[in-house]
């Protein structure tokens, strides 16, 4: 009996292959995410957009504390948490008074009471990871005549801008100077 083959591959080689990598970081992650209480890395994720950017700024959820109940109403009952928060200066004062807000804002987008209080930790916050732009410079005219040159045989209008752009943005995002 020959074996069954789907894209010229034999199927039963198909089989063994390992997981994506993506499935086995995630598996990895949600584990540390749920010893700091975060069940899904959602909040992480989405500060910025709940509490609004100014205050994302200045504070950073590091864990959501539930409290102790029996088993069986653990199961059926998870809110009423309390948020952890790095808060980052004198914007601890400020991020007080908005807690009632602040709290609010966090239940209506999760669309229930998930949490009750906050507890803030004051401290500096992970450093934010810089933006990956460049500068681009502009040409000097001996290489805007070198790409203008190269790109001569060219015929097709669209085509020749397109590559004129890319060459100015390549040749000036360069580390030459």
């Amino acid at each position: 009996m020959r074996a069954m083959t789907q894209y010229g591959r034999p199927v039963a080689s198909m089989r063994y292959r390992p997981a994506p990598i993506g499935a086995r970081v995630l598996g990895v992650a949600r584990s540390a995410f749920a010893k700091r209480g975060f069940a899904e890395a959602h909040i992480l994720a989405h500060w910025p957009e709940i509490v609004g950017s100014g205050l994302a700024e200045f504070s950073s959820p590091e864990k959501l504390v539930f409290p102790r109940v029996s088993g069986e109403e653990a199961k059926a009952r998870r809110q009423g948490a309390t948020l952890v928060l790095r808060v980052d200066g004198p914007v601890a004062v400020e991020i007080r008074h908005l807690e009632p807000q602040i709290i609010d804002r966090i239940n209506g987008y999760y669309g229930y009471s998930a949490v009750q209080r906050l507890k803030l930790v004051q401290g500096p916050l992970p450093p934010k990871p810089r933006p990956r732009y460049r500068k681009i410079r502009s040409l000097k005219p001996e290489e805007r005549q070198a790409l203008t040159q190269d790109l001569e045989s060219i015929e097709e209008p669209a085509l020749k801008q397109a590559l004129e752009k890319l060459g100015e943005r390549v040749i000036g995002a360069s580390r030459k100077t």
